[in-house]
């Protein structure tokens, strides 16, 4: 599902001009649109593959509710804020030079919600479910036994295709957040919270336009 995506990321962070400095890239509506399709044509592919291997797809108890709905907006906010104060304390306590966090826009994150694009609202609603419910669905569906070694297996999955936008950001994503989600999922009710809340994440960090210097 992801491996299109982590040849791609790795290629960007591999090519860039300046390799001390990544910074993430534009995305245009056509392209938007192009990999909601694309993504579309893969979690088909996916859910006909778990369909033809007999995989039990009730164990997913996904309810949308008013209450996993406030669930999702309190964990986004507690992740973006948790995310803030990561780049916040290293570039306070990183002093050679050799690393430095700089936010290109210094607005709210409510305001980075503001001129939403619809191509970009239908991709982030299909690219939170289509993360998430691998992760939290595929990876955490097998055997208690097993469990923690494909936890371990999604956490360098995530990070692997979200180093295009700088090694920082990746390990923050792929193992902060994936820790925390995966600590969370394993202790609460609602699913359809990390759901909605991996579709918040993936709007505010695109509209951050955060800029890494490695």
């Amino acid at each position: 599902m992801f491996s299109s995506f982590i040849v791609t990321s790795f290629s960007t962070f591999f090519h860039l001009t300046d390799k001390n400095m990544t910074e993430i890239p534009e995305f245009t509506t056509a392209l938007n649109w192009q990999a909601f399709i694309f993504q579309v044509i893969l979690l088909g592919i996916a859910f006909l593959y778990l369909y033809f291997r007999n995989f039990d797809f009730s164990q997913w108890k996904i309810t949308i509710n008013l209450k996993a709905i406030l669930i999702g907006i309190i964990l986004f906010i507690g992740v973006a804020l948790l995310f803030d104060l990561y780049f916040m304390l290293l570039s306070e306590t990183i002093f050679d030079n050799s690393i430095f966090y700089e936010s290109q826009n210094e607005a709210s994150f409510v305001s980075s919600f503001s001129n939403i694009d619809v191509s970009l609202l239908f991709y982030s609603i299909l690219n939170g479910f289509y993360e998430e419910i691998f992760f939290l669905g595929v990876c955490l569906s097998v055997i208690p036994k097993k469990r923690i070694y494909y936890f371990i297996y999604s956490l360098f999955i995530r990070y692997s295709f979200h180093t295009y936008q700088g090694n920082l950001s990746a390990i923050a994503i792929g193992f902060l957040l994936g820790s925390i989600y995966y600590m969370l999922y394993t202790k609460m009710e609602e699913k359809i919270c990390f759901l909605f809340s991996g579709t918040c994440h993936y709007r505010y960090f695109r509209s951050r336009n955060h800029r890494i210097f490695l």
